[in-house]
């Protein structure tokens, strides 16, 4: 599927929001395993961690936690108080035992925007000003030079309000996180429905998001339940080429997390791996010769 980089700054690579309606739905997995799997192949990106937990900063050898004094992080860009250079710091791997920075090992190409816990206040900080809603946009459009990325990536909260709203301002393409339940393709369609909305009120500031791309984590064979089939056969049918293979759960995934190691470069060998690989080449990372 062709990409455009966004209309306010035309000099971007394409901007991946991982987005969903509700908590624990694989999209911090996701792009964690996906796009580091770029990274192995070559590809240049930027992962900005703009969700309450961190998850993505800790997968990378961060905690969103516990900061040390004078690092400043994701929530300092976003109220102005520091460059995106300076949040910026390389995408990691555990190779040993500890918290010292020998304790991991820079994985090439990946930049993280270090995740903070106080994002958790950003809705109301975002409230109080006018145009807060454009301050990733314009950090990316400012701060982000020609050729430097092949692709950015931004882990949105799991809730729908002001801080998600400035994210989605920011991206090109959204990439919808689900399970096979009704609730969750509910969810699915609201959110598409926002993003539209979102788009009608920011039209004129160059600002079109779309629904790119669908995944359904904890996929279901059909063993498991025809209620699950179903579900998934809906989901197939309202997206049709959108709808990226399933996600099925794997206790290696969690090892992964747990180690603080990327799935490729945990389990490169892996069933689960073999998937993520299928995904990468469909949203547009094949690997290079």
């Amino acid at each position: 599927m062709p990409y455009k980089p966004p209309a306010y700054a035309p000099h971007l690579p394409p901007i991946f929001v991982m987005m969903n309606r509700a908590g624990s739905v694989g999209k911090t997995t996701f792009a964690n395993t996906v796009f580091t799997e770029a990274a192995l192949r070559g590809y240049r990106g930027l992962i900005i961690d703009a969700d309450l937990q961190s998850d993505m900063s800790y997968w990378y050898g961060y905690d969103g936690d516990f900061i040390p004094d004078g690092s400043p992080t994701v929530h300092d860009l976003m109220l102005r108080r520091a460059k995106l250079a300076e949040v910026t710091v390389p995408a990691r791997t555990r190779i040993a035992p500890g918290t010292t920075d020998d304790a991991f090992e820079i994985i090439p190409g990946l930049d993280l925007v270090r995740g903070d816990i106080k994002m958790k206040q950003a809705d109301g900080e975002l409230v109080q000003d006018s145009l807060g809603v454009f301050w990733l946009r314009d950090v990316l459009r400012k701060e982000v030079t020609d050729g430097q990325y092949d692709f950015i990536v931004i882990d949105a909260p799991a809730s729908y309000a002001r801080l998600s709203e400035s994210l989605l301002v920011a991206g090109t393409d959204v990439i919808t996180m689900m399970r096979p339940m009704r609730k969750e393709l509910r969810g699915a369609r609201a959110l598409a429905h926002e993003v539209q909305s979102l788009n009608e009120v920011y039209e004129d500031h160059g600002s079109a998001p779309r629904c790119t791309w669908y995944c359904i984590n904890d996929a279901k064979a059909e063993s498991q339940g025809r209620f699950f089939s179903n579900m998934q056969e809906e989901a197939s049918d309202a997206y049709g080429d959108r709808l990226l293979p399933g996600i099925k759960n794997a206790v290696v995934v969690a090892e992964a997390f747990d180690a603080q190691e990327p799935l490729p470069i945990w389990a490169p060998k892996s069933d689960s791996m073999a998937l993520f690989r299928d995904i990468t080449d469909r949203i547009g990372f094949p690997a290079r010769r």
